[in-house]
């Protein structure tokens, strides 16, 4: 039933259509003074079918278009009111009849006032006759040539008030002597149905620019907190750089005097070197003194106690090396330590630069400026990356090198270890020595001999030893000074880039100004978006009202200003004389027949000048 009862209304719809119809509001003002009004719907009705068509009392042919005028009962407000001011000058306005000659100007002023919340659209007309020019301070937009006459154009919007001027200057009357001066055609085409359209729609791009404004602002501030996150983890990772410099110029300090330690160490091994090897020479005079005298045995016996208690000396004396040694080796772990947290420190912040960085790549904006910044801090942070990968791999190199030293420091302090031990049993040998020389001095004489040369050689082996032992340590030396510049030069380089990071924090701080300073640009576009989204609205609502009122959303508006006609009374003078000379020349003809041609001239010039208009 529904769409059977649609059916026909559908039909109906394909075989006639018409737009909605346009107000046509007429004014018809003369040079008098005299102004009327009328009001009419004009409606564009299209007929498809093959039957004529009635619509509000019209006939519409079969297959064709045709426009209706229907009168309205009533007035409605003009959309625009136009003032004018007609002004003649050097001619005489007498009985509706302009008096001029070729020095008038007729001057007409016109003032155009909108009375709609938009701009409107004026064309002003007028149609130029033969021997009147036309003058204007405006260029006219055209000048067409219609049925053979020339029409001139002018085209502008009017939003609230505007000013229009036009002048005419007759410059030949004709045959008759006089012309009619062309009335002035406004013309103002308006659709509100359009216009509240175009509001409506400019309200939702504003809209859609206030939204894109608001997720600005959330991105900005986002921005915002991210380089303030930023700038804090790079004033931490300064800290850290800080403290690990410092750190590495302490282990330079702790290397340099360990440094000293070892050289102090080398002497002593090169002296007991030199001792051991003079007990050694001491064994060897002994000998010859047990072979020659007998009687020295017992002072041998004292001088033997006497080198093992400086054999005892030396012994104490390499266990405070090997201490010294445990301390340095405690020491380069401390360093080494340091050295591993340092590098999980640096590590740490790697990760989080990385971290950073992918968060700012994802951050995606179509504002300029803040696409910039992101760029700008992205190159920064690719910078501050490199940074942190140098420090990495000079925090790398210097834990090899402190590692190498360690194993060195170890190995030298078990050589000093096996030294003493030897040292230990040289003195037992000498104390048994000296006691079996006390107890049997006899024995003595047959076993003492190659008793002190087996000490004697004892004794020239370990003095090699420790000859050995104080090399091996000078050799340490010359790692250590490496070790010491590296750490010294280790510190300036986490010093340089804890520098140069605090400068980039800096300038990162720097920005936070300009952040605040687009959002603060950012905030006042939306608050002009809202307030001419306001506007819209008003003026809208406006459109709404006259259209409620006209009853349809297209108006046209129509004035025309008709002026009298230009009469030259200089050529009826002219006619007049002819006239005159002509009698005078028929047999001197009497003055009424003058006066009955005068009369006929004029009764013909009025009559064509009623034609005319």
């Amino acid at each position: 039933m529904e769409i059977a009862k649609a059916l026909p209304l559908l039909m109906l719809a394909s075989v006639a259509w018409a737009i909605e119809p346009t107000l046509i509001i007429s004014t018809s003002a003369a040079y008098s003074g005299a102004i009327s009004t009328t009001y009419q719907y004009q409606y564009f009705v299209v007929n498809n079918s093959s039957k004529p068509m009635e619509y509000l009392g019209r006939v519409v042919p079969p297959f064709s278009a045709s426009v209706i005028y229907a009168s309205v009962n009533g007035s409605y407000p003009p959309p625009l009111v136009i003032f004018y001011n007609v002004t003649y000058i050097n001619a005489s306005f007498i009985n509706n009849i302009l008096y001029c000659s070729n020095n008038t100007l007729i001057k007409i002023n016109f003032i155009i006032k909108n009375y709609m919340p938009f701009g409107v659209p004026v064309t002003v007309l007028v149609q130029r006759p033969s021997g009147v020019e036309i003058i204007s301070d405006t260029p006219p937009s055209g000048v067409e040539n219609i049925g053979g006459a020339t029409v001139y154009q002018w085209t502008f919007l009017v939003s609230n008030e505007r000013a229009f001027s036009i002048s005419y200057r007759v410059a030949n009357f004709g045959d008759f002597g006089a012309v009619d001066l062309p009335s002035v055609e406004i013309i103002s085409d308006i659709d509100l149905g359009g216009y509240i359209e175009q509001a409506n729609s400019s309200i939702n791009i504003l809209n859609n620019t206030y939204n894109y404004l608001n997720n600005l602002t959330y991105a900005v501030n986002i921005f915002n907190d991210l380089i303030y996150n930023v700038t804090n983890n790079l004033n931490n990772l300064v800290y850290v750089l800080n403290l690990s410099s410092a750190a590495f110029r302490e282990g330079a300090r702790g290397l340099n005097a360990s440094q000293y330690a070892v050289k102090a160490l080398n002497s002593q091994l090169d002296a007991m070197s030199a001792s051991l090897l003079g007990v050694a020479s001491t064994l060897n005079r002994s000998l010859l003194l047990v072979q020659y005298e007998y009687a020295y045995l017992t002072t041998l016996s004292n001088a033997l106690e006497t080198q093992a208690m400086a054999i005892r000396a030396y012994e104490s004396s390499l266990s405070t090396s090997v201490q010294a040694l445990d301390s340095i080796e405690g020491n380069l772990y401390v360093i080494y330590s340091n050295l591993q947290n340092t590098e999980y420190s640096i590590n740490r912040i790697y990760l989080n630069l990385i971290d950073i960085k992918q968060k700012i790549n994802e951050i995606n904006s179509n504002n300029t400026l803040v696409e910039n910044a992101t760029r700008e801090l992205s190159r920064e942070l690719d910078y501050a990356i490199g940074l942190i990968q140098g420090l990495r791999s000079a925090v790398n190199s210097a834990e090899a090198s402190v590692g190498a030293l360690i194993g060195i420091v170890s190995a030298t302090r078990g050589t000093l270890a096996s030294i003493g031990g030897q040292l230990g049993q040289v003195e037992g040998v000498l104390n048994q020595t000296a006691a079996a020389t006390r107890q049997n001095a006899t024995a003595m004489l047959n076993e003492v001999p190659p008793i002190i040369i087996n000490a004697s050689r004892s004794l020239a082996g370990i003095a090699g030893n420790l000859s050995a032992a104080a090399s091996q340590i000078g050799r340490l030396t010359a790692p250590i000074n490496n070790g010491v510049s590296y750490l010294i030069s280790a510190s300036d380089s986490l010093r340089h880039g804890a520098s140069q990071i605090k400068a980039l924090s800096t300038a990162l701080e720097g920005e936070l100004p300009y952040l605040g300073l687009v959002s603060s640009i950012v905030s006042n576009y939306r608050y002009n978006i809202t307030k001419t989204i306001e506007r819209y609205k008003y003026f809208s609502s406006i459109a709404e009202t006259y259209k409620k009122i006209y009853g349809t959303g297209l108006v046209r508006y129509e004035f025309t200003l008709t002026l009298p006609t230009a009469v030259n009374p200089t050529s009826f003078a002219l006619s007049l004389t002819t006239s005159t000379t002509t009698a005078r020349r028929s047999d001197n003809a009497s003055p009424a027949l003058v006066a009955a041609i005068a009369g006929i001239l004029a009764a013909f010039s009025t009559a064509y000048l009623k034609l005319r208009r």
